[in-house]
């Protein structure tokens, strides 16, 4: 008579245990992950459309702003930061005349940070993010120093439509920017 080789029934159960122990564990690892990669994509959206908006608009006003004004069509009515020790403040935006005397603004509107003049108008950040609190502020501290702009505000993951919160804080990711810019003396 030949010897049968097989599991007892004892065996084939512990084995299904240990199964059972260790698939919940692997997924749980590798959802885990999923959820890190998903925070770290999200970030890197929000801070390269971030540093995309600070670099141009530094480049943009730098380059090229000669006045400062807080309404357009630019005006010596509406012109801000001429004389020294003056500052205003706007959360809408700023309008600049170029030395050309050609205007252009940056304003934000409904989450959508802009360049507009008179023959173009560009948004900065794309449908997947909504900048925020943007304020920005010209100062002029001296008679012959040039005029500073500070430009502050927030950019953020939209999770859902118009919506940056979640219930779940892997799925935020908001940053926030604020530099100054030094006019040029024309």
């Amino acid at each position: 008579m030949g010897i049968k080789k097989s599991f007892t029934f004892i065996e084939v159960i512990v084995v299904i245990s240990i199964i059972g122990l260790i698939i919940p564990a692997i997924f749980s690892v590798i959802f885990g992950l999923v959820r890190e990669q998903l925070k770290v994509y999200r970030l890197s959206v929000v801070k390269k459309q971030g540093d995309f908006i600070l670099n141009n608009f530094s480049t943009l006003i730098k380059n090229d702003a000669k006045t400062i004004h807080s309404a357009n069509p630019p005006s010596d009515a509406n012109e801000q930061c001429a004389a020294a020790n003056s500052n205003y403040t706007s959360t809408n935006g700023l309008y600049f005349l170029d030395p050309d005397n050609n205007w252009f603004g940056l304003t934000l509107s409904s989450g959508q940070i802009s360049s507009s003049s008179a023959s173009t108008n560009v948004n900065y950040n794309s449908s997947q993010t909504i900048v925020s609190g943007m304020t920005m502020t010209c100062q002029k501290s001296g008679l012959y120093s040039a005029p500073a702009i500070t430009l502050d505000f927030d950019i953020c993951y939209e999770t859902t439509t118009g919506v940056c919160s979640s219930t779940r804080p892997e799925d935020t990711a908001t940053l926030h920017y604020e530099t100054t810019i030094q006019l040029q003396s024309f």
